[in-house]
């Protein structure tokens, strides 16, 4: 648990930087500069070049996560791996772009943008998918040397400081909207850049096929599970982003931009748990080659423990300063109050749960979640456009957390069956307790009217008040023992 503690920690103080950076440059100066279908069009490009990273990448990366245990060397170069990996990326990458040559009409044609952004910038969609592509294969790689720091600081912090630095000159009139999508477009392809300098310096760029070592068993078995993990990671990457692509098929990209910047402040809470996963991941799979299911067991136990209190704490945050978020937004956003609960609500479920998914894709029992996945993907698409008829924007919010809720229960109780392992304790019911008191005593003062500065101060010292109250209970009942300790060693 050492190197899982060390990393999340480090990763966790990164991401939180991040988010501040893109909470600023996304949560508060887009909506204040841009029209809403601007925002929408960034927010709907990103969401489509994720999916398609998914589908380019081939499943290589989870199939990475999985073996490279056994390509692990660093005299032979890591037996050719990152050649492999490579050389499957890039051709996942031209079945892609095949892929939107054949279908560009298609795609333009289903929405009802009249604004005509989303064809005019359609072409942006391919070096995007590039540089987020190889952005992810080297950041996998890294991960599997046990370096998750180097990615999260470059894709969370230096990539929105370069974006923010873009958003800066517009305001400025340096540059117009084509600039500025240039300089986000930018801020993709030099944390890519960065990503494989840095794994460079460490010596691990080697693209030797000299040192190429697999057998043809475990060719086979790669194969195998990698075409499993790109169904299961297209099919997660849809979970996540697929209501965007709802909101803007059904209605517009000005709902895109409001439902992307609501999403927004609710996928704060989850930034801790991506870390956590990252790192998680090739420890359980270790795990699993040594059959060590304690140390999974204690995994297990340990992330939903640790991933439920900062959530809840986040969570408990952001809904009880969020009166006072809207101030700073433009009229026309107060569609998205509840959307961000709402996304807020389904994140902190899938942090409460912990490593389950991992536990299962680095398993024997791995096909599994490729068919949790499907049926997800499955009830999202009909049963979101279904809500968003009838409550609008929060309804595609409400479909998201449903889905997600479901997808991590079935995946919670799979693990508890099939390996019985299960995470929970009375202290996980006393943490949701605490965030519950502490949520509805944070909002028991009246929030503060008139200037912003003033509604600046209100934030801060409701925020400092939840953070005492709610860490102050989690110490005094000792609800996680390891912070206990920690605290103690630091007063010693």
């Amino acid at each position: 648990m050492g190197l899982i503690q060390k990393q999340t920690l480090q990763g966790t103080v990164v991401t939180y930087v991040g988010i501040i950076i893109g909470l600023l440059t996304t949560g508060f100066l887009l909506p204040n500069l841009l029209f809403k279908d601007q925002i929408g069009l960034i927010q709907l490009l990103g969401s489509l070049s994720i999916i398609l990273t998914q589908f380019a990448n081939l499943g290589i990366n989870g199939a990475g996560g999985r073996f490279f245990p056994y390509f692990r060397d660093y005299e032979r170069g890591h037996s050719g791996f990152l050649l492999v990996a490579v050389s499957v990326a890039g051709i996942g990458f031209l079945g892609c772009a095949g892929l939107l040559w054949v279908a560009h009409d298609w795609l333009v044609a289903q929405n009802n943008d009249r604004s005509g952004l989303f064809e005019r910038y359609f072409y942006l969609l391919l070096p995007l998918t590039l540089f987020t592509l190889f952005f992810n294969l080297f950041d996998t790689y890294a991960r599997l040397l046990y370096d998750s720091v180097t990615g999260t600081f470059l894709r969370d912090v230096g990539q929105r400081v370069f974006f923010l630095a873009a958003v800066v000159a517009y305001y400025l009139g340096y540059i117009g909207f084509y600039g500025l999508l240039c300089g986000w477009l930018g801020s993709y392809l030099l944390a890519m850049l960065l990503m494989i300098g840095s794994i460079a310096r460490q010596g691990h760029f080697t693209l030797n096929p000299v040192n190429l070592a697999i057998s043809p068993d475990l060719r086979r078995s790669m194969a195998r599970y990698a075409g499993l993990t790109l169904l299961t990671g297209l099919s997660t990457q849809l979970i996540l982003h697929i209501d965007k692509l709802l909101v803007f098929k059904a209605t517009n990209l000005d709902n895109t931009g409001i439902y992307g910047i609501s999403a927004n402040f609710g996928a704060v809470i989850v930034a801790p748990a991506l870390i956590l996963y990252k790192v998680s991941g090739i420890v359980i799979a270790d795990s699993w080659k040594n059959n060590d299911l304690a140390n999974i067991q204690l995994v297990y136990e340990k992330s939903c423990l640790s991933q439920l209190i900062i959530g809840a704490l986040v969570f408990v945050g952001i809904a009880a300063n969020l009166p006072g978020v809207f101030t700073f937004l433009p009229k026309g956003y107060e569609a998205g109050y509840n959307v961000i609960l709402w996304v807020g609500l389904s994140k902190l479920f899938d942090m409460a749960t912990g490593v389950n998914g991992q536990i299962i894709t680095t398993s024997k029992h791995y096909a599994w979640d490729s068919l949790f996945n499907l049926i997800m993907v499955v009830l999202t698409i009909v049963i979101t456009p279904v809500l968003l008829r009838i409550y609008g924007l929060e309804g595609a919010a409400i479909g998201a957390a449903i889905t997600i809720g479901l997808f991590n229960l079935s995946r919670t109780l799979f693990v508890w069956y099939r390996f019985g392992l299960q995470p929970f304790t009375w202290r996980n019911l006393a943490v949701i307790g605490i965030a519950l008191l502490v949520w509805g005593l944070a909002v028991l003062p009246p929030y503060a009217t008139g200037t912003k500065l003033a509604t600046l101060a209100d934030m801060a010292i409701r925020s400092a008040g939840i953070v005492a109250l709610y860490m102050g209970l989690v110490f005094a009942f000792r609800i996680y023992p390891d912070l206990n300790l920690m605290v103690g060693k630091y007063r010693n």
